[in-house]
């Protein structure tokens, strides 16, 4: 799963890029350009900069940084946050047919055990369906072979597909599972597939950080898994948000935000695409109309944790932008970019607080 290439010790600015969670996830953070740095105040043994870079984790890539005494103590962070990787990815991939979750999906209107890890994000991903009125929906990932253009489905009538789709919406509106905390289960309700692709890797992401931090040695941490990233201490990182609407990746950033202890995630459609009716559309989909994203190309989120910035960017994404920044204006800690198809870019209180020139 995880190919390795040589990681260095640096305490200079690192820049990133990265893609969607697992290959071919219907809902993923966009290609997003990050420029994070922890800097010691000076340069002892005390607080020195480690970075680490890994390609295959997840289907994307990972970027650790830390702080710490000694570089025996910023190899203890790497193998942690790798281990706690590898551990939750065997919980919540819902591309590997021994995973946790895919084995809980095997049954319908059962309670059945589950870990603590994937009770904690049914019951965010539930959560946030509620809270986004539908704009966050796990079960998003199923619409996709119904409107992708498939040789199977020529012919087919049209009224019956839009038949088949007003259906499948009515069944999405629906609560998708149940969490019994106190004993440790789960039921399924709908009979719909699920992916947690676009509130899971926050969560692997927070875990990972939160390994990584408790090493003994380590001051600082910023772990980074294709675009979303989680940081832990009490040094400010400034981030800089991709230009969706340029041409080269390399491209001057959009705009820039100062996090301390905070995380920040990205979601857009605008570098993945699937075919749809002769054209290409966003691979996100909105799951109260069922049809591909077009009104919003991108939308960053600060929040406490990666697990809600996961979630909220991928909800912004399907919201309006008005009704996003309304949601993060009640939301404690979160801020919002969204930028429209035509151009425009909202953002609230909470995001032009933490921006940067």
């Amino acid at each position: 799963m995880m190919h390795a290439a040589q990681p260095s010790s640096s305490s200079d600015a690192l820049t990133s890029a990265g893609s969607g969670w697992f290959p071919g996830s219907v809902i993923g953070a966009a290609r997003s350009a990050l420029v994070a740095t922890i800097r010691p105040r000076v340069r002892t043994p005390r607080g020195r900069g480690f970075a680490f870079h890994y390609e295959r984790v997840l289907g994307t890539s990972l970027e650790l940084q830390v702080v710490a005494t000694d570089a025996d103590a910023a190899r203890r962070a790497e193998v942690a946050v790798l281990a706690e990787v590898d551990r939750l990815a065997r919980i919540l991939s819902a591309y590997d047919a021994t995973s946790e979750l895919a084995r809980w999906q095997e049954q319908h209107g059962v309670l059945r055990p589950v870990s603590p890890e994937l009770a904690d994000v049914l019951s965010a991903a539930e959560r946030w369906r509620v809270r986004t009125a539908g704009g966050f929906n796990p079960a998003a990932a199923s619409l996709m072979e119904s409107l992708r253009d498939n040789p199977s489905q020529e012919g087919m009538d049209s009224g019956a597909r839009q038949r088949a789709l007003h259906s499948h919406r009515l069944a999405m509106r629906q609560p998708l599972w149940t969490v019994n905390r106190a004993r440790g289960a789960a039921c399924r309700l709908t009979r719909l597939p699920v992916s947690l692709d676009a509130i899971a890797k926050g969560y692997i992401i927070d875990r990972a950080a939160s390994c990584a931090s408790a090493t003994d040695g380590v001051t600082q941490v910023l772990v980074n898994i294709g675009g979303d990233l989680r940081h832990i201490g009490t040094r400010p990182l400034v981030v800089g948000i991709a230009d969706p609407c340029a041409p080269a990746e390399n491209a001057r950033p959009i705009a820039a935000v100062r996090l301390t202890g905070e995380a920040l995630a990205t979601s857009g459609g605008y570098h993945r695409s699937f075919a749809m009716d002769g054209r290409s559309v966003s691979h996100i989909i909105d799951p109260r109309s069922g049809a591909p994203v077009s009104r919003v190309i991108s939308a960053s989120v600060i929040a406490p944790d990666c697990m809600s910035a996961d979630a909220l960017s991928t909800a912004f994404s399907v919201l309006a932008p008005d009704e996003s920044v309304a949601l993060a204006d009640t939301l404690d800690g979160v801020g919002c970019l969204i930028v429209a198809q035509n151009g425009t870019v909202a953002s609230n209180d909470t995001w032009r607080a933490r921006a940067v020139a």
